[in-house]
């Protein structure tokens, strides 16, 4: 299984269902599971993301005592169902919330992820740039947490 590292509070909005793709500069001819690995610092305080918050108010509400004990972690399985490259047509059809939660300008790429199931229980992971693959110990875990998933 490939893994790929995402920041908070990117990471959470995409396992609470708040964001639907994950912004990035490539591309990737891989498509299937994927793990939802966590920086293991935030890029910035959550309070600087004034523009995401102010988008969630009233509808989502962060808990921070997990927010903050999820760095280097794995929080969920994610299916990447396919990468778009963008265009200013796609990028109009995104909500607000979901623009100012990555980076949409044309001839980049917006990682379509379905299917997330998180993790009761995070599991400890180095990171590593790009995608990259789940230890079988790791793998092991997983599948330990969330059976045999679809």
């Amino acid at each position: 299984m490939q893994a790929l590292t995402i920041h908070q509070p990117w990471a959470s909005l995409l396992v609470k269902g708040k964001k639907q793709f994950e912004t990035r500069s490539w591309q990737r001819n891989y498509r299937g599971k994927l793990a939802i690995h966590v920086g293991k610092e935030p890029l910035s305080p959550l309070e600087d993301y004034i523009d995401i918050l102010f988008a969630l108010k009233g509808t989502f509400s962060f808990d921070e005592t997990y927010f903050n004990s999820t760095f280097g972690k794995i929080i969920a399985i994610a299916t990447l169902k396919d990468i778009h490259l963008m265009t200013k047509e796609l990028i109009n059809k995104q909500s607000h919330l979901e623009r100012v939660s990555g980076y949409w300008a044309p001839g980049l790429y917006a990682w379509e992820l379905t299917n997330i199931k998180r993790l009761p229980n995070p599991i400890a992971a180095r990171g590593m740039p790009g995608l990259w693959e789940v230890p079988d110990d790791i793998y092991v875990q997983i599948q330990q947490q969330l059976g045999n998933w679809t």
